[in-house]
């Protein structure tokens, strides 16, 4: 039986490794999984739970930006979400360096009592991110 632990890395292919290397590390703030030298063809970025790499292509354009919600999208993968404890807080530290996906948070609540308050923002390559504040109530 195959037992899956958990996901251990993503990648984003890029034309300018070094752009999402300033954004995820110099803006986000995120450390670095593996060293990282400027003009490198990739690059490893820890983020807490697993690593995002950071791959160079020459080929194509990026993919069409993400639309605010995922029910306006075409199948694939929508976003990544970076917990935060404040998202007034975080906001704020990001204000002027992002590009926001929508002027509004988000809230969305289930039956359960868990609900999330969320704010997306694209990183240089059109990837949608959020930040997002979540208020769990374990399952009963």
């Amino acid at each position: 039986m195959l037992k899956l632990k958990r996901i251990d890395n993503m990648d984003i292919v890029t034309r300018d490794v070094g752009r999402l290397v300033d954004f995820y590390h110099g803006i986000l703030g995120l450390d670095f999984f593996l060293p990282y030298a400027p003009g490198q063809s990739w690059a490893a970025i820890d983020l807490g739970n697993l690593t995002l790499y950071v791959l160079k292509t020459e080929l194509g354009q990026p993919a069409p930006r993400r639309a605010a919600t995922g029910a306006q999208n075409p199948p694939g993968l929508d976003s990544i979400a970076f917990e935060v404890e404040d998202l007034d807080e975080a906001m704020a530290a990001l204000e002027g360096k992002v590009e926001w996906v929508a002027a509004q948070i988000g809230t969305w609540r289930h039956a359960s009592g868990t609900h999330y308050r969320f704010r997306a923002f694209y990183d240089p390559d059109g990837n949608k991110l959020f930040v997002t504040e979540p208020h769990k109530v374990p399952a009963a």
